[in-house]
C-alpha cells in the first residue's frame, strides 16, 4: 500500500491481502503485530508496535500480558513472547470500520493510563487458532480483533474512563503510600480462546456489509448483525440442553443459566455488543409512509386488471393484490403475517348476515386469526377484525370473494382448503419483496407519472421510491397515521379514531399479562371493534 491509498478496497469485502511485515498502513490504520513466527517475535518490546516509535512515559500505553512470555497453544507447542505494546493513541482502526460517534471515536482505544489485563490482538487470535500467524488471512483476524477490543472498550462513555481514570489514580496512590496492592491484575497461563471471540469477529466481518435497502449503500444496523448472536444462542442452548441436562435452565426474565454459560451470555460478549451498538447504531431508517389516495388508486387499478383479464391464472393474482393492498392498510400486518395466512385463518361475514353475528343489518365483517390459539379455536373471537365495506370505498370483504371466484370455487368462502392464500401455481408463497416489485412499485410509479405531488419528489440514487417505500410498513404507519386525523375522502367524512380504538385495533399482538389491569379486562365485541375500519380508514 501506499501513503496515498485511501482505504483497503479488498476489505470492503472482507478479503484482506496479505502484506509483508512492516506495511504502510491506511488511512485511520497503525502498523498490526508481526505474523512472523520461525524465529520468534520482530516487534521491540521497548517500541509501540502501532507507530513503531519508542514507548514513552508522557503517553498512556498498553501491554501485552504475554510481551515477554509465551504461552501453550491447543497441540501443546509452545507460543513466541509477542513482544507487543500500544500507546492507546495508536491503538486504533480506519476503514471500512466506520462509527457514527463525533471526531472519529469507537475507532480508537480510549486514551487510558490504567487498565486492567491487557491482550494484544495477535495472542488472541494465536490462542483461537491454536498455531503461530503465518497465513494472509491471519491478517483479517488481526484487524478483527483490534476493533473487537475497541468496541469492548466502548462500552463504557468516554467521559465514564475519564471519571474512572481519576479514581484509579487515586488508588494506586492509596496503594503506594501503604505498600500493598489489592487491584490485582489476573495471572493468565494463556490468552482466551474461547468461541464468543470469533463469534464477535464474525459480527464486526457482517458488519461491514452494505444495506440492501435501496441504494444508499450504508452498512448494516446493530440490529441485523444482533440476529447473528441470536441464531449462535439457539444452537448453543441446544447443545447445553443435550451436554447438561440436569444443570441447564431459563429464568424469569428467559436468561440460560448453567455452568459453563452459553458463550453468548459471556460478560465478553455482553461488553463487546454494548460497545459495537453505541459506535454502529441500532436506527434504521424508516420507510415513507402510505397516503390513502396511493391505497384507493390501487384499489380501483387492480379492480381494473381484474375485470379485464382474460385468463383464471391473471385474475387471480389481480384478487390476490387486491385482498393484500385492503388488509394491509385495514388490518396494519406484516408482510410475515399477511403473507403467512392459509384460507382457514380468514373469515369473510356478508353484510346479509351481519345479524348472526350481532351486528346492525347490512354490516359484514372479515375475520383473521393469527395466533395459535385462535388458530386451533374457531370459537374464540378473531385477533383482527374489519368491515366488509368501509365508507372510504376498500372492501376487503368482495376482494375476498373475488379470490375465491377467481379460484373456481363456489361463492362461499373455501375455509376447509388448508394452504396459504397468497401463493403462486406452483406452491411458492408471497413475499414482501414479490407484492412491492410486482405491484406496489409499478402502481406507485404510474401515480408519479401522473403527477402526485407526494411521489414527485422521488427520484435518483437514495431517493427512488424503491428507496422510500423499502419495506410493506409503510402501509401501517401511512394507516395509523391516517386513523388519527379527520378528513373527507370520496365524498365521505372519515372520523378521527379514538386511542382505546387504535389500541384495541393492534392489541392481538401484546400479551394480556404486560397489560394495565383495567385494560386486560377490556372485552370489546366484534360491533364495538368494526368502526375504526369501517369509519377512520
Amino acid at each position: 500500500f501506499s501513503r496515498s491509498s485511501p482505504s483497503l478496497s479488498l476489505f470492503y469485502i472482507l478479503h484482506l491481502t496479505f502484506v509483508p511485515y512492516p506495511p504502510i498502513p491506511a488511512r485511520g490504520w497503525t502498523h498490526l503485530p508481526s505474523l512472523r513466527a520461525s524465529s520468534g517475535t520482530v516487534n521491540k518490546p521497548s517500541n509501540c508496535a502501532g507507530c513503531l516509535q519508542r514507548l514513552s512515559s508522557n503517553k498512556p500505553f498498553l501491554r501485552c500480558a504475554f510481551q515477554s512470555s509465551g504461552f501453550a497453544l491447543g497441540d501443546g507447542s509452545l507460543a513466541h513472547a509477542c513482544g507487543v505494546s500500544y500507546h492507546t493513541d495508536c491503538f486504533r482502526v480506519g476503514p471500512p470500520f466506520t462509527t457514527r460517534l463525533r471526531k472519529g471515536q469507537g475507532l480508537v482505544f480510549p486514551r487510558v493510563r490504567h487498565w486492567g489485563t491487557f491482550i494484544g490482538e495477535k495472542c488472541t487470535v494465536r490462542a483461537v487458532v491454536g498455531r503461530e500467524l503465518s497465513l494472509s488471512s491471519d491478517a483479517d483476524l488481526l484487524r478483527f480483533e483490534r476493533m473487537r477490543l475497541i468496541d469492548m472498550a466502548h462500552a463504557w462513555a468516554v467521559s465514564t474512563h475519564v471519571k474512572y481514570q481519576q479514581k484509579l489514580t487515586a488508588i494506586r496512590r492509596f496503594e503506594a503510600a501503604y505498600g500493598f496492592t489489592f487491584l490485582r491484575s489476573a495471572p493468565l497461563s494463556s490468552p482466551p480462546g474461547t468461541a464468543d471471540i470469533p463469534l464477535m469477529w464474525l459480527q464486526e466481518s457482517y458488519a461491514l456489509r452494505s444495506s440492501t435497502r435501496g441504494s444508499d449503500h450504508h452498512t448494516v444496523s446493530m440490529g441485523t448483525v444482533r440476529q447473528l448472536r441470536s441464531a449462535a444462542s439457539q444452537f448453543l442452548c441446544w447443545e447445553m440442553m443435550l451436554q447438561h441436562p440436569l444443570e441447564t435452565m431459563l429464568d424469569q426474565q428467559q436468561h440460560l443459566v448453567t455452568v459453563p454459560c452459553r458463550a453468548t451470555d459471556a460478560l465478553s460478549f455482553t461488553l463487546f455488543t454494548k460497545g459495537m451498538t453505541g459506535r454502529i447504531g441500532t436506527d434504521s431508517t424508516p420507510s415513507t409512509p402510505l397516503l390513502f389516495r396511493h391505497i384507493y388508486y390501487m384499489d380501483r387499478l387492480f379492480l381494473q386488471n381484474f375485470l379485464a383479464s382474460n385468463s383464471g391464472l391473471s385474475r387471480r393474482r389481480w384478487a390476490l393484490a387486491g385482498l393484500a393492498n385492503c388488509i394491509l392498510w385495514l388490518g396494519w400486518l406484516r408482510s410475515s403475517e399477511l403473507f403467512g395466512l392459509t384460507f382457514g385463518d380468514l373469515e369473510v361475514i356478508h353484510p346479509s348476515d351481519g345479524p348472526l353475528h350481532d351486528l346492525p343489518p347490512g354490516l359484514g365483517m372479515v375475520l383473521l386469526r393469527l395466533l395459535p390459539q385462535t388458530k386451533s379455536n374457531r370459537t374464540s373471537t378473531a385477533d383482527v377484525v374489519m368491515a366488509h365495506d368501509t365508507l372510504s370505498g376498500l372492501s376487503p370483504g368482495l376482494w375476498a370473494r373475488r379470490v375465491a371466484l377467481a379460484l373456481e370455487e363456489s361463492a362461499c368462502w373455501p375455509s376447509q382448503h388448508p394452504g396459504p392464500i397468497f401463493s403462486e401455481p406452483d406452491g411458492s408463497c408471497w413475499s414482501s419483496y414479490f407484492f412491492r416489485h410486482n405491484f406496489l412499485y409499478p402502481s406507485l410509479r404510474r401515480l408519479q407519472a401522473d403527477g402526485d405531488m407526494f411521489l414527485r419528489p422521488f427520484t435518483g440514487s437514495g431517493s427512488s421510491i424503491e428507496d422510500k417505500f423499502w419495506s410493506l410498513h409503510s402501509y401501517r404507519r401511512g394507516a395509523r397515521t391516517h386513523a388519527g386525523r379527520t378528513g373527507s375522502y370520496n365524498g365521505v367524512a372519515s372520523r378521527k379514531a379514538t386511542t382505546p380504538q387504535i389500541y384495541e385495533h393492534g392489541r392481538w399482538r401484546r400479551r394480556r399479562s404486560g397489560e394495565a389491569i383495567d385494560v386486560q379486562y377490556n372485552d370489546w365485541t366484534y360491533f364495538d371493534r368494526l368502526p375504526i375500519t369501517l369509519q377512520c380508514l
